[in-house]
Parts: C-alpha cells; sequence; structure tokens
C-alpha cells in the first residue's frame, strides 16, 4: 500500500514502515492518511477504499483525513 502513495515524503513513508513492523498498525495507519491529508495527495479510488477499510477493520476513523465530510475525527 505504501508504494501506492505519491506525495508523501520518503522519510515519513520509512517511519510508517518502522511502525508497521513493530505491529502499531493503528498508528501507522493514522499517520500515513495524515500525512496525505498534510500534502493533500490524491488517491486512486481502489487505495483510498483500502484504507477506509482498514481504518474500519482497526476501529480508526480516517475517513475525514481522506476527504469524507460524512465521517468526524475519532
Amino acid at each position: 500500500m505504501l508504494d501506492q502513495v505519491a506525495g508523501v515524503p520518503d522519510h515519513d513513508i520509512e517511519s510508517i514502515s518502522v511502525l508497521i513492523g513493530a505491529g502499531e498498525w493503528t498508528i501507522a495507519l493514522e499517520t500515513l492518511c495524515t500525512q496525505v491529508y498534510e500534502y493533500d495527495c490524491e488517491l486512486p479510488g481502489a487505495l483510498r477504499g483500502e484504507m477506509l477499510r482498514l481504518g474500519r477493520e482497526l476501529g480508526v476513523a480516517v475517513g475525514y483525513l481522506l476527504g469524507d465530510p460524512w465521517e468526524e475525527p475519532g
């Protein structure tokens, strides 16, 4: 998934990879979505959907960071 996100700096991607490697899935997803929001990255629809699905599975509200106006910050 990380290799599909264009516009997020490499050092942020590396930090997110470290979080994933440490089993910190929730923090990694929140960080990735925050960086996508901060850098105003365009996501392919399928990738956005996958990130939203993962957020639901982890119990993390990330839709508002990905441009979903109906989702409130968690």
